[in-house]
């Protein structure tokens, strides 16, 4: 329910996450959307019968629009990203991965506002209340893996980790050398995962505040596509600061990070992604062809 979308390795991670993971088993995810999204939007809300069905004929119109017209987006940016890596990353290339992930994201809520925001407006307060709880017990379980509340050097550490394996998903093993050193640039990032975890929170609130408003569906559908790409809207300014800079430390990390790359790492980066691009064009041909079939 939290819309969010991580800004790290490589900043090529943005389009496999935009693009549902594209890649060998997600393929078979991809076109099981409907019952995935529907059991993760279960473990927060237990929708009604005629609510399950409003979900069901909402998302399946917003799928097929998304795998028609999107994927074939999503692959041409693979594509190029892929390219942009065999040349080294530079500044410029972080910047320009960023903008076109933040601009998926903004095409999807866009296209989704309405619907989704029929959805919510069929909230009952007892599901509201719900979804509040739901929120915590989530936030209970990512505190957790965090390390919030814990000393500083224990976040470090699992902040370190979960930046190497997010490195190696794409480039297969880091030598111990290569680890060290990502280690080490992680750490020289700013800490400020309670900062994070808060704005997560806020984040949340915002959405409750919004469910218990009384608004209408066309005030919610307003409301929400301002609400969900805009991460910075609304955020402490001290904090929005902080935050800026740790954003401009981290495009510097991935360029370092793409550095210590070997050439056939960076080759079997390359393969991914460009696998990604081609699952994401087969995908995108699935709907074709059902309309043919359906055609004739």
């Amino acid at each position: 329910m939290a819309l969010r979308l991580p800004t790290r390795l490589l900043l090529l991670a943005l389009f496999a996450l935009i693009a549902a993971g594209c890649s060998s088993g997600v393929r078979i995810g991809y076109n099981q959307a409907e019952a995935l999204v529907g059991w993760t939007l279960s473990d927060y809300v237990d929708f009604e019968p005629h609510q399950r069905e409003l979900f069901a004929q909402r998302f399946r119109t917003l799928h097929e629009w998304h795998r028609r017209e999107q994927l074939p987006e999503y692959a041409r940016l693979l594509r190029e990203a892929r390219n942009r890596l065999e040349d080294g990353l530079t500044r410029e290339d972080v910047d320009w991965m960023v903008a076109r992930s933040r601009g998926r994201l903004e095409t999807l809520v866009e296209r989704g506002a309405d619907d989704a925001a029929e959805l919510l407006v069929s909230l009952t307060p007892e599901q509201v209340k719900e979804l509040e709880r739901s929120f915590a017990r989530a936030n209970q379980k990512l505190a957790q893996s965090w390390a919030i509340g814990r000393p500083a050097a224990e976040q470090q550490r699992r902040r370190a980790e979960r930046l190497v394996a997010q490195v190696e998903r794409f480039t297969g093993r880091l030598s111990r050398e290569q680890v060290v050193r990502v280690v080490e640039l992680s750490n020289a990032q700013p800490l400020n995962l309670e900062q994070r975890f808060a704005e997560r929170q806020r984040r949340q609130r915002e959405l409750i505040a919004a469910l218990q408003s009384g608004r209408n569906r066309a005030e919610m559908a307003a409301w929400f596509r301002q609400w969900a790409p805009n991460w910075e809207r609304g955020r402490d300014p001290q904090y929005a600061r902080a935050a800026q800079a740790a954003d401009e430390q981290r495009a510097q990390t991935l360029t370092e990070i793409d550095r210590l790359l070997t050439p056939e790492q960076r080759r079997t980066a390359m393969e991914r992604i460009n696998r990604y691009a081609e699952d994401c064009v087969a995908l995108s041909g699935t709907a074709a062809t059902r309309q043919q079939r359906a055609a004739n």
